[in-house]
């Protein structure tokens, strides 16, 4: 049975039936309320409807987010107003939906429909096993990222069906999803080549599926445009991401700041948690600035130590995967199991790594497949210059995570490295690989600084 795919509803009551009995036995966020973001984003859906005025999209007024980052939260507040329960639990009931469509439907029909290949009932329980070990609590708190990287790939995958209906829903699911996270705005370009690459082999009525997929993008930017008009003379349809309405400057401008800043940001439910990059400081002293005003003069710095900044990159990107624990902000204290996580997950990045770098991109690559990998990779690319938090790199974590799940075959490897020579080579490659990570995460967490309230992303 686990060599066959399994069918949708069945994958579907695997996933519910584990995030409920997780859930069920107290995983996740326990109390009443939500923290930092994930309260906040709360706070932002209540407001599409104040006391004692009726629900209106219009009534959403907040320069840094999106109006569809909260009104993803909303069915959690419906929850609540019909149960009467806590907020942690209403978010774990609409999480675990948000769960099921990820891991049973979407990731394995995305995986099919850019790989030609149905994913077995074994090896897809197997990534979603990994999914769980990594990212389960993210489930239980009402933030944005799973919902919208559920939306982007429901795009990927609905622009590459022939129905004029489904190009209604890949617009839709697109804009929706860069309204979410901002940062998946890269992703359109990509996923504009990609729809032209399918106009072509999709046989007639080509103008009627892109007339479908601008409809789709117009409705669900339309309100961001009217709030932007209404509330900060702007016309654009797209999120300000601003830190205020009084202030101009970009948020990605200050997130560039903090990422020269920190080596890795995370944040528990008591403190924030400040990894400090000393030599970053050192750069931004020897400037004599303490932010960079300008995109421009940030390229100058950058270009003046470049290999100061491919190496602080380089380490943002590998503390992006270096996941700790499955939540966005941890809900104990970091302890011995940290290893055991560590050691899982830089196994499985490890194995998804070698699937990619011994496979010929001849056998595997084509443009497809590039152009949906670029709208999955380009907003994690974009993450990386800034204050890392790894669930900026989800995208790219989960695509290792089913590299490795879905195609890595251990007799493959045995055959491919017959000789004892050969097989000696792969065993010290695999102890420099996780010696090295090991090593690389440990540097980072001794730069942890305590937090006296005022921290280095605030100065």
């Amino acid at each position: 049975m686990s060599r066959r795919p399994w069918s949708v509803a069945v994958r579907v009551g695997v996933v519910v039936a584990v995030y409920s009995s997780y859930f069920l036995l107290g995983g996740g966020l326990q109390g009443e309320r939500m923290p930092y973001d994930a309260g906040h984003y709360w706070e932002l859906a209540m407001g599409f409807q104040p006391r004692h005025q009726s629900f209106s999209l219009l009534n959403f007024h907040d320069p840094t987010r999106g109006y569809l980052a909260a009104l993803l939260q909303f069915p959690a507040l419906v929850v609540r107003f019909v149960t009467q329960c806590s907020m942690p639990t209403a978010a774990k009931v609409v999480g675990t939906g948000w769960a099921a469509l990820l891991f049973a439907f979407l990731i394995p029909e995305v995986w099919r429909s850019f790989s030609g290949r149905h994913v077995s009932g074994g090896r897809w329980l197997l990534l979603v096993l990994l999914g769980f070990s990594f990212w389960r609590d993210y489930f239980s708190f009402t933030t944005t990222d799973m919902p919208a990287l559920a939306l982007l790939l429901l795009a990927l995958w609905a622009i590459s069906r022939a129905g004029v209906g489904w190009w209604l829903v890949a617009g839709l699911s697109l804009a929706a999803a860069l309204n979410s996270r901002p940062v998946y705005l890269a992703a359109v370009w990509p996923v504009l080549l990609l729809a032209g690459w399918y106009s072509q082999q999709h046989k007639g009525a080509a103008w009627a599926r892109w007339l479908a997929w601008g409809v789709g993008m117009g409705v669900a930017l339309a309100p961001q445009m009217a709030i932007n008009h209404r509330y900060f003379n702007s016309n654009s349809p797209l999120v300000l991401a601003q830190v205020s309405s009084q202030q101009t400057t970009p948020l990605y401008l200050k997130q560039l700041t903090w990422g020269t800043r920190v080596l890795r940001y995370d944040t528990n439910l008591h403190q924030r948690l400040i990894y400090a990059d000393s030599a970053g400081l050192a750069v931004l002293r020897q400037q004599g600035t303490r932010e960079y005003s300008s995109y421009s003069q940030f390229l100058r710095i950058v270009l003046q130590h470049p290999l100061d900044y491919c190496w602080r990159y380089m380490r943002h990107l590998f503390n992006g995967l270096d996941v700790w624990q499955p939540a966005p902000y941890p809900l104990q204290e970091y302890g011995a199991a940290r290893f055991w996580v560590q050691l899982l997950n830089y196994s499985i990045l490890g194995l998804g790594l070698s699937v990619l770098a011994l496979e010929r991109p001849a056998r595997w690559l084509n443009w497809p497949r590039a152009w949906a990998l670029l709208a999955l990779g380009l907003p994690c690319l974009l993450a990386v210059p800034t204050a890392i938090e790894t669930r900026f790199l989800l995208p790219l974590h989960l695509l290792l995570l089913a590299t490795a799940a879905f195609q890595f075959s251990p007799s493959r490897v045995l055959r491919r490295w017959r000789q004892p020579s050969q097989r000696l080579v792969l065993l010290l490659a695999t102890v420099l690989w996780l010696s090295g990570c090991f090593w690389l995460s440990s540097t980072t967490a001794r730069t942890l600084q305590p937090d006296h309230g005022k921290s280095l992303v605030d100065d």
